[in-house]
């Protein structure tokens, strides 16, 4: 069963929370120390003006509330991220089709979909490694719509490489007056649900998937060794 990594989201939020209570209460002691030495030490004909330091009282009093509201807030977002993580933890195990720009080459190929929004005089395809170095350098489909790719896996060379992430371009040339554009799709197997201080992403083979670049979700289909 596929390992799924689960960080919690609000331990620093929490953490903050308390620093912020913990400076109150030191400043707020510093303060009323301070007052009462000027209060034992005040000129009697000319006594501190007491508007002032009821005024820094009151401000202080501001803070603390504003502190525990935000302690509620944090109380909230616990309760919403662990329903959220609860609730994503049922896509492992699905096929996603996402709008990223890695696809990922699981159980040694990889399947992406590029859209031309025209008819191109030429289109370069190129998959390269995280160093940047080039698996892949193709000519694509030159007409308008979708077109499939699946990369085998092997390199220039005709080396198989290994399973992971790997980064897609596709770069059409239009002619002079119709410039065109290209939008990849790539398509992979999820394997785990990472949340970190309150973001989803999908592991799918290697590539960090975040939820809002899913574009369809679809059970697994068998047989396909991924």
């Amino acid at each position: 069963m596929a390992e799924i990594p689960l960080v919690d989201p609000t331990a620093a939020a929490q953490t903050q929370s308390q620093k912020s209570s913990f400076s109150l209460a030191t400043d707020l002691d510093s303060f009323l120390l301070l007052l009462t030495t000027q209060l034992k030490n005040q000129d009697p004909l000319a006594p501190l003006d007491s508007n002032e330091f009821t005024g820094q009282l009151v401000a202080f009093a501001g803070v603390e509330q504003q502190i525990a509201t935000n302690d509620h807030l944090e109380q909230l977002l616990n309760l919403q991220s662990a329903s959220l993580a609860a609730s994503i933890i049922g896509f492992v195990g699905t096929d996603v089709v996402a709008e990223v720009s890695q696809v990922p080459l699981q159980g040694g190929e990889a399947k992406f979909t590029y859209s031309l929004t025209g008819n191109a005089k030429n289109v370069v395809i190129s998959i390269t490694d995280d160093k940047g170095n080039i698996m892949l350098t193709k000519a694509g489909e030159l007409s308008a719509g979708d077109h499939e790719f699946v990369w085998d896996g092997n390199d220039v060379n005709g080396q198989k490489v290994p399973d992971g992430p790997y980064r897609v371009s596709v770069t059409p040339i239009g002619f002079e007056t119709s410039p065109v554009s290209a939008k990849v799709k790539i398509s992979g197997h999820v394997t785990g649900v990472t949340m970190d201080r309150g973001n989803a992403t999908l592991d799918v083979g290697g590539v960090a998937v975040p939820l809002d670049r899913i574009l369809t979700i679809k059970e697994a289909q068998t047989g396909l060794g991924l």
